[in-house]
């Protein structure tokens, strides 16, 4: 789907219109029209006639228009801030500007880009530009007329600088002259940034008077080179604009100066504009800066702007408005959902933690059936288990810590292989062991209960009984260890 944008130049000798349709891929001019000022003294009625003329033979119904305003209505200061937050900028900046400027800050729209050159400690150079509201106005309210709301007002030249940094690949530090009638704006680009604009009046729109022009270049790029540190003297000049009628003054320029000097074709040197209808007609020259305010908008290239605050324009505020509006709406159901979603969770983690209480008492229950007051099952359980292990603790260890195989290593171990000892019974229980069995003699059982006591598993070892046999050869006798 295309967009239409409007590109209107309005300057105190004419008003130039390019028609700009921005598709996918290509953008194309559609219709170009240019009016030549007659009446300069009343400048808000001369543009008004202007416009009935290129409405007439433009169709500019549904398009977005970006307007330049003539820059000697505009004042320009070169400063730097010591941090580089451009919203803290944009709050001192009227601050900083108030004393260098001829009206009161109030009666102002100001603008500010910044610069950045060198890399200095947290400082920031920038251009600001500003405009008195009254003159501002006179100019929206004539283009109001003809509903004509611009979402970009700057002034002349300064969009062609913008397109040339921006869109064209010129490596090396150049100068930009826009040059009119009775005055020419002169546009210091280094490293591909506007670091510098100034408007140099001419003393008469003739030849002569032209020729003034290398002199207050020259001046203009010294007093640069006191603002910058840096080196941004310009290698070569680019040239546009009505003034730029007469090739003698660019050999005067090329020669005073000692840099070349050559006009400029916007529309080939972006490679953005694939088709130009009536081309016959098309006077780049002429007609660029009006171009160059269609790319901005086609490009989304962002510069100095003066609609703001109450000159931003109806549709935008409006569709501002819309936009916090449905920000506000979108925030609002994302919170109540996840509002929801934390009730949601809330009531399942209660019923989670519910079905374990009810688990944990069961098992109590079943454990320990003979406890009927169950307050706090867990706590409960706790104390209970640690009863039982105090009741089966022997020398700071359970019994069933010993297991029984242990037990038995260690019978053998302590009874040698050599003694003629027979166990015929062992019994172990809690606490305590039972060995019964037989032996030679009667000093063979002492024996095997002196060894045992050697032991550091057996607490105590005593002999329970020993009597001869039966058969009067054997010694039938009865152990009993405790652990």
């Amino acid at each position: 789907m295309s967009r239409k944008i409007l590109g209107l130049d309005v300057r105190n000798d004419t008003v130039s219109a390019v028609l700009v349709r921005k598709g996918i891929r290509d953008a194309w001019v559609e219709a170009h029209e240019q009016v030549r000022v007659t009446d300069q003294n009343e400048i808000e009625t001369a543009v008004s006639e202007s416009l009935k003329t290129i409405t007439k033979n433009m169709d500019i119904a549904g398009s977005a228009c970006a307007v330049s305003i003539p820059a000697d209505l505009v004042s320009f200061r070169n400063i730097n801030v010591p941090f580089r937050d451009l919203k803290k900028i944009r709050q001192i900046l009227p601050f900083e500007l108030e004393p260098a400027l001829p009206v009161s800050v109030e009666d102002l729209i100001v603008d500010f880009a910044p610069v950045y050159l060198d890399d200095q400690d947290g400082d920031t150079d920038i251009i600001a530009a500003a405009i008195e509201k009254s003159q501002l106005k006179k100019y929206i309210d004539t283009l109001s007329s003809f509903n004509i709301e611009p979402e970009i007002i700057t002034m002349s030249g300064y969009p062609t600088a913008l397109c040339l940094a921006h869109l064209v690949r010129i490596p090396e530090n150049w100068l930009l002259i826009d040059m009119g009638a009775d005055e020419s704006i002169l546009f210091v680009v280094a490293s591909n940034q506007i670091c510098l604009v100034r408007p140099l009046p001419m003393v008469s729109p003739n030849s002569s008077g032209k020729k003034i022009l290398p002199i207050n270049v020259r001046r203009t790029l010294s007093a640069a080179e006191e603002i910058y540190p840096s080196d941004i003297q310009p290698r070569h000049i680019i040239v546009t604009g009505s003034g730029v009628d007469d090739p003698e003054v660019l050999r005067h320029m090329d020669r005073i100066l000692k840099i070349p000097v050559e006009p400029v074709n916007l529309a080939k040197a972006t490679n953005v504009v694939k088709k130009i209808r009536s081309n016959a007609s098309w006077q780049p020259l002429l007609m660029d800066n009006a171009l160059a305010l269609a790319l901005l908008m086609a490009e989304s290239i962002h510069g100095i702007n003066f609609c703001k605050g109450t000159f931003i324009p109806k549709k935008e505020s409006t569709a501002r408005k819309k936009n916090l509006i449905r920000t506000g709406l979108l925030f609002g159901v994302v919170l109540i959902l996840a509002l929801m979603s934390i009730v949601l969770d809330s009531r399942s983690m209660e019923k989670k933690v519910s079905a374990l209480n009810s688990q944990i008492t069961r098992i109590f229950k079943t454990t320990f059936p003979g406890i009927k007051a169950i307050v706090d099952p867990v706590q409960q359980m706790r104390v209970k288990i640690e009863e039982l292990k105090k009741k089966s603790t022997f020398f700071g260890r359970t019994y069933r810590t010993i297991r029984h195989i242990d037990i038995l290593n260690e019978i053998s171990k302590q009874i040698p292989r050599e003694m003629d000892i027979e166990i015929t019974k062992l019994v172990i229980g809690d606490g305590d062991i039972t060995i019964s069995g037989q032996t030679g003699t009667f000093n063979s059982v002492d024996d095997t209960k002196s060894k045992l006591e050697t032991s550091g598993v057996f607490r105590q070892v005593t002999i329970s009984s020993a009597n001869i046999n039966r058969s009067g050869n054997r010694v039938q006798f009865r152990l009993n260890i405790k652990l």
